[in-house]
């Protein structure tokens, strides 16, 4: 018969053990620690990637601008992205392909969550742009000061992209023909700050 001091133990040590898995924040190599935001300059709009959520921590989300990989969404961590403002398609790659279309105003930030679901072999994405009036609109600076700040590592992510060409053209291609493509999440240039 076990003892009541065993069980406790058990328990005390699952919860530690949950604990620590709910609170765990993920790495990339493809992503490097930084302390220093991307300025916003008058000629180029800064689009900043966040994932609050530790889920799926062994996960990383390749994040590209159209054919272009622009970084890693990584648990509890976010990356900014530089860009020239105008039209853009944002996709995420995990076992489903997401979509954002945006419209960014230089000198203008943006964000963008990167939230993780469940998927049937491994993790699903979906894009969550903050705009005007979202849940997230007045949220923003407090996971600013709470996630983890990365930058890519442009080297490590050239090579990748070079790898994974015809997957990039393929994703692309795939957003262009979906007959639904207009019901993926938008960014204005209004939704900027």
């Amino acid at each position: 018969m076990e003892s009541s001091s065993t069980r406790k133990g058990f328990i005390g040590l699952v919860g530690v053990g949950l604990f620590l898995l709910s609170s765990c924040a993920g790495s990339s190599s493809y992503m490097k620690p930084t302390t220093e935001r991307t300025p916003l300059m008058k000629d180029k709009a800064v689009v900043r990637f966040m994932r609050p959520s530790s889920f799926g921590f062994a996960v990383n989300i390749n994040v590209l601008d159209g054919e272009k990989t622009i970084g890693n969404s990584v648990a509890k961590s976010q990356f900014d992205y530089s860009t020239d403002p105008g039209r853009h398609l944002f996709i995420a790659s995990a076992e489903n392909q997401d979509y954002l279309e945006a419209d960014l105003e230089a000198g203008k930030l943006y964000y963008v969550f990167t939230n993780i679901y469940p998927g049937v072999w491994r993790a699903r994405v979906a894009f969550e742009p903050v705009t005007r009036g979202s849940k997230y609109w007045d949220e923003v600076e407090k996971y600013e000061n709470e996630l983890t700040l990365l930058r890519s590592d442009e080297v490590e992510l050239k090579i990748w992209q070079d790898g994974h060409a015809q997957d990039t053209k393929a994703m692309v291609a795939a957003y262009e023909n979906d007959p639904k493509k207009s019901e993926y999440p938008k960014l204005s240039a209004g939704d900027g700050r």
